[in-house]
């Protein structure tokens, strides 16, 4: 891993821009101090300052100043096949602006790094090799502990919402509105809800309609039309497809099972009281 060109605490005038539609022959790490504006896939976008972007090799570089002062730091830099995973390792998004709040300690690695390159060193090609790989290893640090704080700080919010969803199974519950019931808007929710139980929300939702109607199954004599109505079936067509899909297993099949497992579980009961 190399350095190509590098700057630290750079400023540039309200009419600033880059345009590089084949992007720069290599790739570039861009640190925002100020306001900026992006255009990513052909879509304009405005990012705050404390926010970064990689760039990838090929990847068109498109951007400019928010109206006011631009001010950044920036180094250009190569690495090998061999070196690319650990980039996949760290799981470091490229062609994404990502806010990282305080960038103190990036920034003064760059600064570390810009000296280097710039200087008379008999080993700093070593240096900046080290500086790299720790620049991006607190990359990822800063990135993922930032994530785990936010799925933090949402646990309570959705193991209360989780359990409404089996207490609930009859509602028509969407993403759309789950999302809002937690005022988060629809790909968060969707990320968050998975990254914290394992499963998507609308699986979710299936496995507690599923589940509540084992339960009814098992226990009652309910004819199946209606289980499917009170677990929130609009179809009790869809519902024996849906359950035969996840269970292998027809309702009325599944319901003959349990009601044999019963009767053998009492006769066993009453004959070891006799």
């Amino acid at each position: 891993m190399k350095i190509n060109n590098i700057g630290y605490n750079h400023k540039h005038d309200a009419d600033f821009f880059v345009l590089r539609p084949e992007g720069s022959g290599d790739n570039l790490l861009l640190l925002l101090k100020t306001p900026a504006v992006f255009v990513i896939d052909g879509k304009e976008q405005h990012t705050e300052k404390n926010s970064f972007i990689l760039f990838g090799e090929g990847t068109p570089q498109n951007y400019r100043s928010d109206g006011g002062e631009f001010a950044n730091d920036w180094f250009h830099f190569s690495y090998s096949e061999e070196e690319k995973s650990l980039f996949e390792a760290l799981e470091i998004p490229f062609d994404k602006v990502v806010e990282i709040g305080d960038p103190g300690k990036h920034t003064l690695l760059i600064k570390n790094m810009s000296f280097e390159n710039y200087s008379s060193n008999l080993y700093k090609t070593d240096s900046i090799e080290l500086y790299l790989k720790l620049f991006f290893i607190k990359l990822s640090e800063k990135l993922h502990s930032e994530e785990e704080t936010k799925i933090s700080s949402c646990y309570d919010k959705m193991s209360v919402l989780r359990a409404k969803i089996y207490s609930m199974p009859q509602n028509d519950w969407s993403i759309d509105g789950l999302a809002h019931e937690l005022t988060m808007s629809r790909s968060h929710f969707e990320h968050t809800y998975k990254k914290i139980f394992g499963v998507s929300p609308m699986n979710e939702v299936i496995n507690s309609r599923l589940e509540h109607a084992k339960f009814m199954l098992s226990t009652t004599d309910i004819p199946i039309n209606l289980i499917a109505e009170i677990c929130g079936y609009k179809s009790d067509i869809h519902f024996m497809r849906q359950f035969k899909s996840r269970l292998s297993v027809t309702p009325s099949a599944y319901r003959a099972e349990m009601q044999n497992q019963n009767r053998t579980y009492s006769a066993k009961r009453q004959k070891k009281g006799n």
